[in-house]
């Protein structure tokens, strides 16, 4: 590829770029890191209180920005978010789908109640399926885009040394299958333009976290990581903008691990 002429590489502006779970943690930090990049940034979530704190903390640099409320885990709510996003920007040339839950119940196997599973099989794979469904075709009109997933170490190897991590079962098994649908995405996709990658964070300090358990968690992970601390949500910008622009133009298909050394 010439590169000659392109100026910074990192440079989103003029993108359109989609988070989902915008309204708080990773997906409030992946906003906020793609406006300041030059992007004009959808912010889709629940709770629209919590995106407009979102959209309050990106406005003001120059571009367009949109808050949407939208349950992803609904097929009707993601079409219609697509039609407005599509309607007001043309295109989506960047995709976050960060948008994900947590187990209710930390039990054994044996002790989960089948509600919970299905729950964040819903939430944690097949919302995800269900906005591949509706993005990829406005992204193949356009023969480019930057599909994007957040997996979880959990994902990859058993969560283990503590009974708050290691029954997240259902979460783990979720993310798996999430690792294997962006990569059967990326093979799929990759004629039309379009990349897809996943973000593969370990223990980042969220809400998802319940906080009267935040400091025993963070102990314990910081004992586990060779860089002796727990994850910032900052922590996690550097990747995204790199995904979301052209500096990452050849990858696709990959899970990037951003752990603090735990899988190491």
């Amino acid at each position: 590829m010439d590169t000659t002429g392109r100026g910074d590489i990192f440079d989103l502006t003029g993108k359109a770029a989609v988070v989902t779970g915008g309204g708080s943690g990773l997906g409030r930090v992946i906003c906020e890191a793609l406006a300041r990049y030059g992007a004009n940034v959808v912010c889709v979530g629940r709770s629209a209180d919590k995106l407009q704190d979102t959209l309050a903390s990106i406005s003001g640099r120059g571009h367009r920005n949109l808050a949407l409320t939208a349950d992803v885990t609904e097929p009707g709510d993601i079409e219609a978010m697509v039609r407005k996003i599509t309607d007001e920007f043309g295109r989506i040339d960047v995709f976050f789908a960060n948008a994900g839950i947590r187990e209710k119940s930390f039990v054994l196997i044996h002790e989960k109640a089948v509600e919970d599973w299905d729950e964040v099989m819903n939430a944690d794979l097949r919302a995800v399926f269900l906005q591949m469904k509706a993005v990829f075709p406005v992204m193949m009109e356009k023969e480019r885009g930057s599909f994007i997933t957040t997996s979880s170490v959990g994902g990859m190897w058993p969560l283990a040394q503590d009974r708050w991590v290691y029954t997240q079962t259902a979460y783990a098994v979720a993310k798996a299958g999430l690792i294997m649908l962006t990569k059967a995405a990326a093979r799929q996709y990759g004629p039309y333009g379009i990349r897809v990658n996943s973000i593969c964070p370990g223990y980042h300090r969220t809400p998802l976290t319940p906080a009267d358990e935040v400091d025993a968690v963070e102990e314990t992970i910081a004992r586990l990581l060779p860089l002796g601390r727990p994850g910032m949500p900052e922590d996690i910008e550097g990747l995204a903008v790199w995904l979301a622009s052209d500096a990452s133009s050849f990858v696709t298909g990959q899970i990037l691990i951003e752990d603090g050394g735990y899988l190491a």
